[in-house]
């Protein structure tokens, strides 16, 4: 099948004398098609003839089909370098300027093949010569907060992360700049850089870090960059608070050593936070949730994290976008919503404030484990947990904020759709929900609530 396109397309070239210089994605197009089909000669001959082309029009071949070929390579050959450095050779023999495709896809080979050090030091030779045409894009991005995520984790040990790995919350910051320099300073200007996607990957890194502090400046970007969060951006946050209480629950602890998941269960919905209260009900054994087994998490947990949430009266914000009669009225979503068991209603707005208001607790939370314990007399939270939230607005977000003047008066129409999209989820946040989904309908059937560890080992 991929000969008889061959011969129609070079037909079509030759009776209409096409001038393939001008042609880049076309020829890209064909040459990926014979490599992928193993017609390497005839993918030779299309790149010959379009190098030919550009040559005797006295222009540079775009870089379209270069970075077809690199990627195609990472497709049927991921461990040919020598195909890879033969190609980007050839490229700068004929005078190619490397796009982000290009580069993309190089970060791409090298992330597969877990050479972290080239995979960074790629982003940084895109940083150090970005221009107006060469910009990371949310790939880029994506790529990179996905690799800062797996070389956090315990079982990437046998990983080094390297020297010249660009922290995340650089990361972020550089996607919000790169964004600007795109759009010309317009935060709600469309741009390849940031999407809803990119934005879920990086809170799914801050989370997966325990850095709440940046979760919560990540959830800041949905509204400045005119973004609707879905029932994805809570299954982000909910599903890694929920794995790490039940890691939590599932160790034993010395008398006296406080947990994060202690404070969590001990803390009271609409309740102001107070370390010595907290501390009080730990020591007494007096829990908000009560649990069905010593690690056994279930709607219970997921009800209490959304509960956490809710605020003791509606915000100013909330109130006027409430009397807003053309747009509907932002909610929280149940637990069924999260599980699946119940459709969120067509563009149905989702509120960010309760995420919001959440990873802030949870930032006193970590503070609180911390201080648990010693001598505390004196000891001022609020001026404690401030410079830990100024100091990841100024690592995230400084220089961008915008002039009040510059803000606008009305959020405009939010990009994406609003509702939920019901494709695939995490594999954690899938475990989760089939796992509260199942505990939620065991408990409208009248099953017990008492269940021992073991029978939860296989879910997580």
């Amino acid at each position: 099948m991929t000969e008889i396109v061959d011969d129609m397309a070079d037909a079509f070239v030759t009776i209409r004398n096409v001038d393939l210089s001008a042609s880049g994605n076309m020829v890209h197009v064909m040459v990926t098609a014979c490599m992928r089909a193993g017609q390497l000669s005839a993918a030779e001959n299309w790149l010959k003839k379009y190098e030919s082309d550009c040559m005797k029009q006295g222009v540079a071949p775009d870089a379209a089909p270069y970075a077809g070929i690199l990627e195609t390579l990472q497709e049927i050959q991921p461990e040919n370098s020598g195909a890879v450095q033969a190609t980007l050779y050839r490229m700068r023999s004929e005078g190619v300027t490397p796009d982000i495709s290009v580069f993309n896809t190089l970060i791409r080979s090298s992330l597969a093949r877990r050479e972290y050090s080239e995979a960074f030091g790629l982003y940084h030779a895109i940083m150090t010569n970005r221009s107006a045409s060469l910009l990371p894009s949310d790939l880029t991005f994506k790529k990179l907060f996905h690799a800062s995520k797996f070389l956090s984790q315990r079982r990437s040990r046998r990983h080094k992360r390297p020297d010249n790995a660009v922290p995340p919350r650089q990361l972020f910051r550089d996607m919000v700049q790169c964004h600007l320099l795109r759009t010309g300073n317009a935060p709600l200007a469309h741009s390849n850089i940031i999407s809803v996607s990119c934005l879920h990957l990086a809170l799914r890194t801050f989370m997966a870090l325990e850095d709440y502090p940046a979760a919560l400046m990540t959830l800041r970007a949905f509204d400045h960059f005119g973004f609707q969060p879905n029932l994805q951006t809570y299954l982000i946050v909910i599903t890694s608070l929920v794995l790490r209480i039940k890691q939590e629950l599932g160790h034993v602890y010395m008398a006296g050593q406080y947990r994060f998941a202690d404070f969590v269960m001990h803390m009271r919905p609409r309740e102001p936070p107070d370390v010595d209260v907290l501390e009080r009900r730990i020591q007494h054994g007096e829990p908000v949730v009560e649990l069905s087994g010593p690690a056994s998490v279930g709607p219970e947990t997921v009800t209490h994290l959304l509960t956490l949430g809710e605020s003791t009266a509606p915000s100013r914000s909330e109130t006027a976008h409430a009397g807003r009669k053309r747009l509907p009225m932002s909610v929280i979503p149940t637990v069924d919503m999260l599980v699946g068991a119940t459709l969120l209603p067509p563009f149905q707005e989702l509120s960010l404030a309760p995420l919001v208001r959440l990873l802030r607790k949870m930032t006193i939370v970590g503070l609180f484990r911390k201080a648990a314990g010693g001598k505390r007399e004196g000891w001022d939270w609020k001026a404690a947990v401030r410079p830990i939230l100024s100091g990841a607005k100024e690592e995230m977000w400084r220089d961008f904020e915008p002039s009040p003047e510059s803000r606008p008066v009305t959020k405009r129409k939010q990009r994406g759709h609003i509702g939920a999209k019901r494709g695939s989820l995490p594999s954690s946040a899938s475990r989760v929900r089939k796992m509260v989904k199942r505990q939620t309908l065991q408990s409208m059937q009248g099953h017990s609530r008492t269940r021992s560890m073991n029978d939860y080992n296989h879910v997580i």
